[in-house]
């Protein structure tokens, strides 16, 4: 009886590891893919090299913001989870001091030479590297577009960075919304092939719902992408100090996925 509850014990544990093994795994490719799209699809429709979102970039921030452009002038801005730099060109339009840092060295050595500001390699999950680079709630606004539910523990990362939020600051995410089988499908078959292979896949999808290439690869290439419900990122905001509002961009159409801002309220800058 002993021997076998140590056999059961032994199991578990392999299991266990097995899992972070796993997690680890997916959390590397969605790196790598990360980087593979900022080096090798850096061109296309409301990317850098766009001059359409060069143009208006600084509108849709605003617009998903729904803050005027005279309140936003002068604000110090933290974009995580930069990729090459386009929502940072937009803040840097509108007369903002920008910050960012990204996983791909390739898209931050992009930002690095079309943006003034400053962009480190750096990862929302480790605290640690982020608190030697940036104070604690030293931002007028932390943007965050596109990330958390890239990283595996999506919860973790907004605990990370709603500490660089300054009292009374904005704290502004863009998450998946729930999404259909269609979605899912599109995603296991994805990754089964390697990136080159991931790209012409993409090419072909982009046939069928006329998205573009860095879209789709953008969508459907990282392992890692977890899907939310309004209620569970309230939950996130409200039990760390922040109001909630949820926006609906007039560029989004009908989409399902969640933008979302909150300002730091003054009962958490006093606990902090």
């Amino acid at each position: 009886m002993k021997q076998e509850y140590l056999c059961q014990k032994r199991t578990g544990s392999l299991d266990s590891h097995q899992v972070v093994t796993r997690m680890e795994k997916k959390r590397t490719t969605t790196i790598q893919s990360f980087d593979f799209q900022w080096r090798n699809l850096a061109d296309g429709p409301h990317l850098l090299s766009d001059r359409n979102w060069r143009e208006n970039a600084s509108e849709y921030i605003v617009d998903e913001l729904q803050i005027s452009k005279r309140d936003i002038s002068g604000k110090s801005v933290l974009d995580c989870g930069c990729g090459n730099g386009r929502w940072s060109y937009g803040f840097e339009k509108l007369g903002c001091s920008v910050c960012g840092f990204d996983t791909s060295p390739g898209g931050v050595e992009y930002a690095r030479k079309h943006i003034a500001g400053r962009f480190d390699v750096a990862n929302i999950l480790d605290i640690k590297n982020l608190l030697t680079l940036y104070e604690e709630s030293s931002f007028d606004i932390v943007w965050c577009w596109g990330v958390l539910h890239h990283t595996g523990d999506p919860k973790k990362a907004f605990d990370n960075i709603m500490r660089f939020v300054k009292p009374g600051g904005i704290l502004h995410a863009y998450v998946y919304g729930k999404k259909g089988f269609g979605n899912r499908f599109l995603r296991f078959v994805f990754n089964r092939f390697d990136f080159r292979t991931r790209v012409r896949l993409a090419r072909m999808v982009s046939v069928i719902n006329h998205v573009s290439v860095h879209s789709n690869f953008d969508g459907l290439s990282p392992p890692l992408a977890s899907q939310h419900s309004e209620r569970e990122i309230e939950e996130w905001f409200r039990s760390s100090g922040f109001t909630f509002k949820r926006a609906y961009p007039s560029w989004a159409g009908s989409s399902r996925d969640l933008f979302v801002t909150g300002v730091k309220t003054n009962d958490q800058a006093n606990a902090l």
